[in-house]
């Protein structure tokens, strides 16, 4: 892992959006309460 963002950083070619970070968490957390509701909702 750090010899990739080490490589990455180094890059010019490689362009880091700065709400990527934002979009991936924020899309992580979506999908995980989607499954946490798609495995609520039926137990009821």
């Amino acid at each position: 892992m750090l010899a990739t963002r080490h490589r990455l950083l180094r890059n010019p070619l490689f362009q880091f959006h700065p709400m990527h970070t934002l979009f991936s968490v924020l899309g992580a957390l979506i999908l995980f309460g989607l499954l946490i509701w798609f495995l609520a909702v039926p137990a009821k």
